[in-house]
């Protein structure tokens, strides 16, 4: 099991070396300091645990330490220890957001237990802000707009399953809207007051899934430093939303099959299982009867997420709501310019966009929304600027490119590197020269499949 780390300050040499080796052999981390400008330093290159601080300091004394703690690490509790101890000191030291005093000498199980109070106050606040993070309440972004009898239909279907506490399944190609679609599912269903929970299947590392979907306890494997909630957990009296279900692992389809059947979840480390009450929303841009036939997806599982379903029509199939939709987008981008600067679009111009195939759907029109809003010197967004900076055309290039869109090459690039190396992001995100993080947003965001690039 991983050790906590306390930051231990006080300047009595002996005092400090007596209680560090005592807490050592408790099982703790013990970095100690002997002023606070050397804690400070220490406070910015390593995040501990617990700080437990001697009041009377040379420099910057342990009242003004708690204030300068505070300003690198709000969730740090702090604990005062003196030699000097008064009730006002105390009250002083508690009304500056220290979490307790301990006046010496204080036996060491005393200290301990409140050490390790302290340390679960810290757990709890991290916990429930990494929770905060995952929950959201309301859905953000655009609004399903249109006009068209598909968007009708659309809007009345989802009324309908909304009123259903069933599980459901909306299918539709990338760049359609199927988390907006999910929001407004929740936003309308009985559980609107609780969380709504995304959970993107094909960004999460695979041997991390099942600790963010069931969580951890506090050691359970290396580097679990502090019990974690999983994210079906989080969600619990709302919606969970399983964004790319088809990318979850085969192995993993069990344990979600257990939790969307029985409402149980086992986190990572934990002997008993606990209870969760969700109702389970999934997306998928695959054709998932296609995965069962195939073996790639469980078809109970399959049967459990698609008691009801939701299709979501391509951009290509309601053309109408081109013009509104470009419309409202640029709307939005007016909205943060002055106003002798906004733009607006001729009718040319936004026939030429009702014109356009949309292979990205929505999120592609978005995108051009915004090429047009920043490349254009005319206020007035013709027909000929969406010809000069929308269309797009793919070209054999000399060098051999199959295409001289940026947007188009990127795709390429991580597809090539994640297939070269099997799908390992590390050595892949090395290869070309980002951080893993910023390759699990290019992943996503150019919604790139576990099948193209693993045979």
């Amino acid at each position: 099991m991983n050790k906590r780390t306390i930051l231990f300050v006080d300047d009595d040499e002996t005092y400090r070396k007596v209680l560090s080796r005592e807490l050592e052999h408790a099982g703790y981390r013990v970095e100690a300091f002997p002023d606070g400008a050397a804690a400070l330093k220490g406070l910015e290159r390593r995040r501990p645990d617990v700080a437990l601080v001697d009041l009377m300091l040379p420099g910057i004394d342990g009242i003004a330490l708690i204030e300068r703690f505070a300003a690198v690490d709000p969730a740090l509790p702090i604990v005062m220890i003196t030699g000097h101890g008064s009730v006002p000191e105390a009250v002083e030291a508690m009304r500056r957001g220290a979490f307790d005093f301990l006046t010496k000498p204080a036996s060491l199980d005393r200290v301990e237990q409140c050490l390790e109070r302290a340390c679960k106050q810290r757990d709890l606040m991290l916990e429930n802000a990494r929770l905060r993070e995952l929950v959201q309440r309301t859905g953000g972004g655009t609004d399903l707009l249109g006009s068209s009898s598909a968007m009708s239909d659309l809007r009345a279907l989802i009324t309908r399953v909304a009123a259903s506490d069933a599980n459901a399944l909306i299918v539709g190609e990338n760049g359609t809207g199927k988390e907006l679609v999910a929001h407004r599912l929740h936003e309308q269903s009985q559980r609107s007051e609780h969380p709504f929970v995304v959970v993107n299947c094909g960004a999460i590392a695979e041997d991390l899934i099942e600790s963010e979907l069931f969580g951890h306890e506090r050691g359970a494997f290396t580097g679990a430093e502090r019990k974690r909630t999983g994210l079906l957990e989080a969600a619990h009296g709302g919606t969970v939303f399983l964004d790319e279900i088809g990318e979850l692992p085969l192995p993993m389809q069990p344990a979600l099959l257990r939790a969307v059947q029985f409402g149980e979840i086992r986190p990572v480390g934990a002997h008993e299982s606990r209870e969760v009450d969700v109702r389970v929303v999934a997306a998928t841009n695959r054709d998932l009867i296609q995965d069962v036939e195939a073996g790639r997806f469980r078809e109970d599982l399959y049967y459990r997420l698609a008691a009801l379903v939701i299709e979501v029509p391509p951009l290509r199939e309601r053309k109408e709501d081109v013009p509104e939709l470009a419309l409202y987008f640029l709307a939005r981008l007016n909205g943060s310019r002055p106003e002798e600067r906004r733009l607006e679009f001729t009718p040319d111009a936004l026939a030429k966009l009702s014109a356009g195939d949309w292979r990205g759907n929505v999120r592609e029109l978005e995108n051009a929304v915004i090429r047009l809003a920043t490349l254009c010197a005319s206020p007035r967004i013709d027909g000929a600027e969406v010809d000069r900076h929308v269309a797009r055309r793919r070209v054999e290039t000399p060098g051999g490119l199959p295409t001289l869109y940026l947007d188009d090459l990127q795709r390429l690039a991580v597809v090539e590197a994640l297939r070269r190396h099997e799908g390992n992001r590390a050595p892949a995100a090395a290869e070309l020269g980002v951080a893993v993080k910023t390759l699990y947003n290019k992943i996503r965001g150019y919604d790139i499949r576990r099948a193209e690039y693993l045979q």
